[in-house]
């Protein structure tokens, strides 16, 4: 008789109630219950903090959801936002921004240790003083869920909880700039109808010269619908672009949003284009590359991950030439626009897979490089860096990072290419949460 093979049902833990002192806090802010029982693995939860005796229930093998504070400690304070137990944006506002940001500096520190940047036994970090800005309403750009409620015949706009797909309604976000939910709150009642609201994904809404508002759409609009909103842009004076899968149709009389970079040129881009949330900071950001990298008017510079030119039309500004490579076709035209806009004839841009980009689409070496990838990091840029002859390589490298794990990485490679790290700081770029921006300067050695 033939036996087929039966796999064996493998049971879901079971969630249980436990208790137990907090040790400390990961790279995300998440606290840390480390188990002498060799049955007991060491377990993440959202909300906790060092020292803190909590109640948790299990979840998974290695998460817990917080239940009951026992005995809080000294640093907790009471969330300023209303929306904190349920939204899952802000996770770290239990803890003071000065707490925040010296937490920040140390993961970068320990991961910096991990991978073998420095050796705290021989040597220490060349630690300058953080960026930073307001804590509350410094976002000038949010993404919005949205979920249409057939029964109730309602829209739900709003940010999704922790680990979940739920939406939470919010009527207003801390730290988002006012006008962007007053935006959105004024343009509700055109997209609570079943004909927009059954064909909506995201919002977006951005307030840099003037506020713009993009509606993710899954199906072409009635017309009724775009007479709607075309007539709510006319009385509101706000830009609205919708965006399909293959199309972004700014509607009748949109402009186009811009920034406006430390020179006062003028930096067009697209709703949906890459655009560093933080205006405040960026303009640090920026000010601080060009105070590190130190450009001068004999100075050609690669801008690797240059987007629409946050900084490459302040390195126009200062050096010879500048070259701004980009993977993303679209944006490589935003930055010829704006390159032209403002008169910079010394900016030219370039496309490129920036994930393996070869010496032969670089028309010749430059003396400074400025690198500000996404989370995976630059390995490709790094690759290449590994590949060039030593004359042929940058004699200084700035490189901005939203991942500490992937930056650490890369400067121990550019590191072993005979570079020092000269500089370093955290960059405040997100207040209220545990993501980390961090600025590196590496220069050659001579």
């Amino acid at each position: 008789m033939a036996q087929f093979f039966k796999p064996k049902k493998h049971k879901k833990p079971i969630s249980k109630t436990l208790k137990s002192r907090v040790s400390a806090l990961d790279h995300q802010a998440r606290g840390v219950l480390r188990s002498e029982a060799r049955n007991q693995p060491t377990r993440f939860i959202i909300g906790a903090l060092p020292g803190e005796l909590i109640q948790y229930k299990t979840v998974g093998k290695n998460s817990g959801t917080l239940e009951r504070i026992l005995e809080p400690s000294d640093d907790r304070r009471d969330a300023p936002c209303r929306y904190y137990q349920q939204c899952g944006g802000c996770d770290f506002q239990h803890i003071e921004e000065t707490k925040q940001r010296d937490h920040k500096q140390q993961v970068v520190e320990q991961l910096f240790q991990k991978f073998g940047v420095f050796d705290p036994q021989t040597e220490s970090l060349p630690w300058q003083e953080p960026l930073i800005s307001e804590s509350i309403r410094y976002r000038r750009r949010v993404r919005l869920a949205t979920r249409w409620l057939g029964k109730e015949q309602q829209l739900l706009i709003g940010f999704r909880e922790a680990q979940s797909h739920q939406i939470v309604p919010i009527q207003d976000c801390l730290v988002a700039d006012e006008k962007l939910l007053q935006v959105v709150n004024a343009l509700y009642p055109v997209l609570n109808t079943p004909t927009v609201a059954t064909k909506l994904g995201h919002i977006e809404a951005i307030n840099t010269n003037s506020p713009a508002v993009l509606l993710r759409i899954t199906d072409t609009l009635p017309i009724d619908a775009m007479q709607a909103l075309q007539n709510w842009q006319t009385e509101h004076g706000v830009g609205v672009w919708l965006q399909t899968d293959n199309e972004l149709q700014p509607l009748t009389g949109a402009e186009m949003p811009f920034d406006t970079s430390i020179d006062g040129d003028t930096l067009y881009f697209q709703p949906g284009d890459f655009l560093q949330v933080n205006g405040d900071i960026n303009a640090r950001m920026v000010q601080q590359a060009m105070d590190w990298l130190q450009p001068e008017k004999t100075h050609r510079v690669y801008d690797f991950f240059a987007g629409i030119g946050n900084f490459s039309l302040p390195l126009a500004q200062r050096a010879q030439s500048v070259v701004a490579v980009e993977g993303v076709q679209r944006m490589v035209e935003q930055i010829r626009a704006n390159a032209e806009t403002n008169g910079l004839k010394n900016l030219t841009s370039l496309t490129a897979d920036l994930t393996g980009i070869t010496a032969a689409e670089l028309a010749e070496p430059a003396a400074l490089w400025c690198l500000d990838p996404a989370r995976p990091g630059a390995e490709g840029v790094v690759n290449l860096l590994q590949k060039l002859k030593s004359e042929q390589r940058p004699t200084r490298i700035l490189y901005v990072s939203c991942a500490p794990d992937t930056l650490a990485r890369d400067i121990v490679r550019i590191k072993a290419c005979g570079y020092r790290l000269t500089k370093l700081c955290t960059v405040d770029m997100f207040p209220q949460t545990h993501h980390i921006e961090t600025m590196v300067c590496l220069e050659r050695a001579s």
